[in-house]
């Protein structure tokens, strides 16, 4: 495990995933399918990301497998539940019943951990995600809803202030539903999340994005579009 951790802090996403991997454990395993998720979420022009996802969802099966209670293993299946479902139709995952499981997941692993930031930042995405994806109908199916989604946000920017990426997720899923009442709360968000000071690969690769972002921000309509196609990858 400390080298997957080293190789994690260095962004070898790959590496850090084998060496994790042959560690084995609940443990191993979900660190393995966190790191192909790290990829995934850095990484929105990797040539073969369905595949990557597929086999971060087996690793992060597996961890929970093995270990029903690990609360990593409960966020890493629950992130890889996020990423599989978006290659596949809304009404698909819906029947498949993939967003309630991950939310239940979610929230198992908050009642586990209340102060669990990542967690509580993860059960924002879903809200918006379900927001963004299913639209008013999605979320009253699926008892969802942006509100929810920017409160979860904004208690874990709240609970863990210096790191940049709840900042960067919260600002491309606002800008994706394409809200202008959401708009100057994204900006802000991209402002700070390039104001903080990045601690490892994955949060350089959160800011590099959030760059990207910040450059096309004035223009509403470009960076809706962008966030919105970064949101389908």
């Amino acid at each position: 495990m400390p080298a997957a951790r080293s190789a994690y802090e260095q962004g070898l996403w790959q590496e850090a995933a084998g060496h994790a991997q042959r560690a084995g454990g609940a443990d191993g395993y979900a660190f393995a399918a966190g790191s192909l998720i790290a990829q995934l979420m850095v990484e929105p022009d990797h040539p073969d990301r369905e595949a990557l996802a597929r086999r971060a969802l087996d690793l992060a099966e597996y961890a929970h497998d093995l270990d029903a209670d690990h609360v990593e293993a409960r966020l890493r299946l629950a992130g890889a539940l996020g990423f599989r479902g978006r290659y596949m139709s809304g009404f698909r995952a819906y029947v498949q019943r993939m967003p309630h499981r991950g939310k239940r997941l979610i929230e198992e692993a908050v009642a586990a951990e209340p102060d669990n930031a990542w967690a509580i930042g993860m059960l924002g995405a879903w809200h918006l995600e379900v927001a963004r994806r299913g639209g008013q109908r999605g979320m009253n199916a699926l008892d969802a809803s942006v509100e929810a989604g920017i409160g979860f946000y904004t208690h874990a920017i709240a609970m863990d202030p210096d790191n940049p990426a709840p900042r960067f997720f919260l600002a491309i899923a606002l800008l994706a539903l394409d809200e202008p009442a959401y708009y100057e709360m994204a900006r802000e968000q991209v402002a700070i999340c390039l104001q903080i000071e990045a601690r490892d690969a994955f949060e350089t690769g959160i800011q590099g994005e959030a760059e990207v972002l910040r450059a096309m921000i004035d223009d509403r309509r470009q960076a809706t579009a962008w966030a919105d196609d970064r949101m389908r990858r």
